[in-house]
């Protein structure tokens, strides 16, 4: 879906609005659908990044200075992001259910960790 800047600007304006009277709601109301809460979580934290990462971004190009200077602060966020996944990855595992994808996410993982491993040394 394309929006032109003032559509999109709009929707960032309305989505502001629910999310605030959203979180009203959830504090006034027992939610006790542990799944849904955790999407919802997941996919704010997902925005939150990319709101944090334009802000940069933004900031940026207003002082003049390169882009690229947002790079290590958005490491360290995904790092930050990635620990909490992999914990909550983790205890997911513990239930004895062996979902799709894991052949995938663990060729995934050992590439990472061969990247670890060769920055840890330097």
């Amino acid at each position: 879906m394309t929006s032109t800047g003032g559509d999109l600007s709009a929707r960032v304006r309305s989505a502001t609005s629910q999310l605030q009277d959203l979180e009203r709601d959830l504090k006034s109301q027992q939610l006790t659908d542990l799944q849904l809460i955790q999407e919802f979580r997941d996919a704010l934290d997902r925005s939150r990044t990319t709101a944090w990462t334009i802000t940069e971004l933004l900031h940026a190009r207003k002082v003049n200075t390169n882009p690229k200077a947002a790079l290590p602060f958005l490491l360290t966020e995904r790092i930050r992001r990635f620990t909490q996944m992999t914990k909550d990855l983790s205890a997911d595992l513990e239930q004895d259910i062996t979902p799709d994808g894991i052949v995938p996410l663990s060729n995934a993982l050992e590439l990472l960790q061969s990247k670890l491993k060769k920055l840890a040394k330097k």
